[in-house]
């Protein structure tokens, strides 16, 4: 097939990564494929739009020309505000199959436009019960991924102080302040890493608030640097639409606490593969992490069920044939009247 992946991301992120093994994956299983983003963002690209904004009408015009002069079988958007661009970009183009990814849990705004788009690809159930006010042609729901085979899988022994770790962008709705507020409880036995990026004027608040206490602050880290570093994942956000670096925390045989919101129950198969607690709720949380450092035999049983749910389930080599599966049973679909 020759498919167009379209993503207009400024900076490299967990979804960028997801775009970019994407690509490569379906290069390797035969297909053509072609790349157009915004100019200066991080994907290597093809056809380079200025992505002005979801009504970006210049770039809508650029890309209907590019689609109907490459003859793609499949255009493929991933970034929400490029929705209303490339559906309008193929509004009057009648071959190609339009497939939008959503990963985010709100609502999609109706729009007439969106009955351009042939399928919706979802992360979890949830993302899909927010899409149903569109009335979907076809939808698939096809988890975001890790490539098993980048993360080493062993039963390490529980660190002197127990390392607890932070992962991603920090900002207010991740719960790092109540991963703070946790570690006040916790006592002079476990200490907290702290990697990612944010606003600097938020990230020193969280210093000054942490200052009497064993957190450190990392800046950015990559996943398979940062999670042999610790014992204990944290994914405390107040909603979380999927939650990626559960997926290779699981993979790297590091035991997880998540909040109960969003996709991470989903993923941690409901508490067999992890321990969930509520949101902006340090004193759970602590209760949960000394659960984890009194119990061995608990640590170990869930890291292998992690590490199981992740070979059958988030396996790159089996979410890309799903997606590939999905374009093609698109493909035999004759295309409603727009």
């Amino acid at each position: 097939m020759r498919i167009l992946q379209v993503c207009s991301a400024r900076v490299m992120g967990g979804g960028e990564v997801h775009v970019e093994e994407l690509i490569s994956k379906l290069r390797e299983r035969g297909h053509e494929v072609r790349v157009a983003g915004r100019a200066e963002g991080p994907l290597e690209l093809d056809h380079r739009l200025p992505f002005f904004n979801s009504v970006d009408v210049y770039s809508a015009v650029r890309l209907s020309r590019i689609v109907a002069s490459e003859q793609f079988d499949i255009v493929h958007a991933h970034v929400a505000r490029d929705y209303p661009v490339v559906a309008g970009a193929l509004w009057r183009l009648r071959k190609p199959k339009l497939v939008l990814t959503r990963q985010l849990v709100f609502p999609v705004r109706g729009n007439p436009i969106y009955r351009r788009v042939d399928g919706w690809i979802v992360t979890t159930d949830q993302i899909l019960r927010s899409i149903a006010h569109l009335k979907p042609r076809a939808t698939a729901i096809v988890p975001n991924w890790v490539e098993l085979g980048r993360f080493d899988y062993g039963d390490r022994p529980l660190r002197k102080p127990m390392a607890l770790g932070l992962l991603g962008q920090v900002s207010p709705h991740k719960g790092h302040d109540d991963a703070i507020e946790a570690m006040r409880r916790l006592g002079p036995d476990y200490r907290l890493l702290v990697a990612g990026d944010g606003e600097p004027s938020y990230v020193d608040q969280l210093r000054a608030k942490a200052q009497d206490l064993p957190v450190e602050f990392l800046g950015f880290v990559r996943p398979e640097d940062f999670l042999p570093r610790v014992d204990v994942l944290l994914v405390l956000s107040w909603e979380e639409p999927f939650g990626i670096v559960i997926v290779e925390a699981m993979a790297a045989g590091v035991n997880v606490i998540a909040t109960d919101a969003g996709g991470p129950p989903e993923i941690l198969d409901w508490g067999k593969a992890g321990v969930l607690v509520p949101p902006k709720n340090p004193r759970e949380l602590a209760g949960a992490v000394q659960r984890l450092r009194a119990d061995g035999v608990l640590r170990l049983a869930l890291r292998e069920q992690a590490r199981e749910r992740v070979r059958k389930r988030y396996d790159i080599s089996l979410t890309v044939p799903r997606i590939e599966e999905f374009y093609m049973q698109l493909r035999g679909k004759p295309q409603d009247s727009t």
